[in-house]
Order: C-alpha cells, then sequence, then structure tokens
C-alpha cells in the first residue's frame, strides 16, 4: 500500500506571497534601520520578569520555554520547507533568534551589539528577497517578465548589499 508524500508548502499562492513580501521587507526595514541607529540598545525579556501575577522564577521559566519552542518551530520548518521557501525561513528565524537575544547582548559591548543587529538585517534582507523571488515565480507572470524582475530583483540586491556595506564602515570609521 503506498502512501502519497504531500509536498509542504508555506506560501502556496500569489497572495501568500504577497504577504510574505510585505512582512518580510517591514521587518527587513526595522532591522536595518536599527543597525544604522546610534540608539542605545534596550535588553529586556519576551516577558518582563516584574510582571504582577507571577513571581520572577515563574517569568524566567516562560522567557526560557517559549525560546525553546521557537528554536524548534524554526528547525521544524526549515526542515519541511525546500529552495528558496527553505531560504526564506531560515533567514526569517536567523533574524528572529538573534532578536530575542536582547537579554544575552546587555551583556556586550556596543560593537557586539552593531555585529548583532548586523545579522539579523542580512537574515531578514535575504528572507525579503526569497519571498519576491517566490513571488515572481507564482502563477500569473510570464516567463520573460519574471526573467527581466528577477534580474532587476539581482541588481537592486547588489546595490542593497553595496549601500548596507558601504553604511557599515562608515558607521564603524566616523
Amino acid at each position: 500500500m503506498e502512501q502519497e508524500v504531500q509536498e509542504f508548502r508555506l506560501i502556496s499562492n500569489r497572495i501568500g506571497a504577497v504577504v510574505a513580501v510585505l512582512l518580510t521587507g517591514f521587518l527587513a526595514e526595522g532591522n536595518l534601520r536599527a543597525v544604522f541607529s546610534r540608539a542605545p540598545h534596550k535588553p529586556g525579556w519576551l516577558i518582563s520578569l516584574d510582571s504582577p501575577p507571577l513571581p520572577v522564577w515563574a517569568n524566567v521559566v516562560l522567557n526560557i520555554v517559549f525560546y525553546i519552542y521557537l528554536v524548534w518551530a524554526g528547525v521544524w520548518f526549515c526542515r519541511r520547507t525546500r529552495g528558496k521557501e527553505q531560504v526564506l525561513v531560515a533567514g526569517f528565524f536567523i533574524s528572529a533568534l538573534l532578536g530575542l537575544l536582547s537579554p544575552i547582548r546587555a551583556l556586550a559591548s556596543q560593537n557586539a551589539v552593531v555585529v548583532i543587529r548586523s545579522i539579523q538585517a542580512i537574515g531578514m534582507t535575504v528572507a525579503t528577497f526569497a519571498a519576491l523571488l517566490i513571488l515572481l515565480k507564482s502563477p500569473g507572470f510570464g516567463k520573460s517578465d519574471t526573467k527581466s524582475a528577477t534580474r532587476l530583483l539581482l541588481f537592486l540586491g547588489a546595490f542593497a548589499l553595496f549601500a548596507f556595506v558601504v553604511g557599515a564602515i562608515m558607521y564603524f570609521v566616523f
């Protein structure tokens, strides 16, 4: 008796692809802004340690359980997806998990925080470009439209990477 193995598709239609592009683009913009802002880092737990109904130890346990759940979810999604979706999920979860390390970042130097924020921004930018490629490959785009749009997207990606490197150099030098 053969069982049909269905491929897990995280983004199965154009509306899902548009939502993925908008979500990752919004988060990438916030991460890129955080890299180049000189605002001090404000560390904090996901669930505040001084929330009234629970003692501190219970809030710490809840935070740790939630972080472990997010790591498990990231690994689960990365193993179930393929191709561009896997790149999107990996970039998203790298950025999200580094963002959740804010209690640990409080112990690091300002330069280490900038490096962590940079990795977050790069991860989310990669996820955004993967979502754009998924949108371009969705039904409704002709082959010639997809080729030109992919070339434009690669050019914009190279330009964004160049701008990111120049901005990082300016940040550390000046």
